[in-house]
C-alpha cells in the first residue's frame, strides 16, 4: 500500500485534478497519434505557460509526486524541464482546447490512472506535488541511501526510483 511523502521533504502543489471531462483527445506528437486520452480537469489555464499553484524558490530539475485525497503517493516522477508543469502540458486535438494534461507514455500513464480513479470513486481529487532536487534535504538523501550530490541531474533517475520504492508508489511500474 502506498504511503505519504516523507515529512522532512517540503513539496509544493503544482496542480489539483478533480474532474474528468466528456470526450477524449489525441496527441499531436507522431508517436502518440491515434491514441485517445481522457481529459482531466481543471484544464491548463495558460497552455504550456500554466504556472504551478505554488511556486518554489528554485528551478529544476524536479521530482514530482501524484497523491490521492488521502495524501498517499501513487506515482513518483522526474522532470528536467524549466517549469515542472512543462512535463505535463502538451498540445492535442479533439477536445475543448488546444492543450491538455498528459503523461508522455503511450498507455497514458498517470492521466489514465487519475481519470480511472476519479470516475471509479477511488479518490475525490489527485494532487500533483513537486520539489526542486536542490531543495531535497541531505537527511532525505541519507534515508534513500544516496549521498547528497553537487550535480543532482546526474542521478535524477536514482532519486526518482529510490523515492518510489520508499513510498511504495503503486503507479510506478518498470
Amino acid at each position: 500500500m502506498p504511503s505519504q511523502i516523507p515529512a522532512q521533504l517540503k513539496t509544493y502543489v503544482a496542480w489539483k485534478f478533480n474532474n474528468v471531462l466528456p470526450g477524449a483527445f489525441t496527441r499531436a506528437r507522431q508517436e502518440f497519434k491515434g491514441i485517445e486520452y481522457p481529459i482531466i480537469a481543471p484544464l491548463p489555464t495558460h497552455k504550456r505557460k500554466t504556472p504551478a499553484l505554488e511556486s518554489s524558490r528554485l528551478s529544476g530539475p524536479y521530482i514530482y509526486f501524484v497523491t490521492d485525497d488521502q495524501a498517499q503517493v501513487r506515482y513518483v516522477g522526474k522532470s528536467e524541464e524549466k517549469l515542472v508543469l512543462h512535463r505535463w502540458v502538451r498540445p492535442g486535438y479533439g477536445g475543448p482546447t488546444t492543450h491538455y494534461w498528459t503523461h508522455a507514455i503511450k498507455s497514458g500513464g498517470c492521466i489514465v490512472n487519475i481519470a480511472n480513479g476519479l470516475k471509479g470513486g477511488h479518490s475525490r481529487e489527485y494532487t500533483l506535488r513537486y520539489v526542486p532536487v536542490r531543495e531535497i534535504p541531505a537527511e532525505v538523501f541519507d534515508e534513500l541511501g544516496l549521498t547528497h550530490m553537487t550535480y543532482p541531474t546526474s542521478s535524477l533517475e536514482d532519486i526518482e526510483m529510490a523515492l518510489a520504492r520508499l513510498v511504495r508508489a503503486d503507479w510506478n511500474k518498470r
